[in-house]
């Protein structure tokens, strides 16, 4: 048994099984990023930066 972070890729060919962790409390983590000034626009780091935004979107309740 592993904790592996949802934003970890598996690759298919893996015989591995997800299973969410319930209960109290729910388990969490930070995630910090640091670009250079004037960098975030440079398409890869963009990239970067907009999927974390988007993951933190999909698993931070509005409110």
């Amino acid at each position: 048994m592993s904790l592996v972070p949802r934003l970890a890729p598996l690759p298919p060919e893996h015989e591995v099984v997800r299973v969410p962790l319930t209960g109290t409390p729910v388990p969490s983590r930070r995630i910090v990023t640091c670009v250079r000034r004037g960098a975030s626009v440079q398409p890869p780091i963009a990239r970067v930066l907009a999927a974390l935004q988007r993951a933190k979107a999909e698993r931070v309740p509005s409110g």
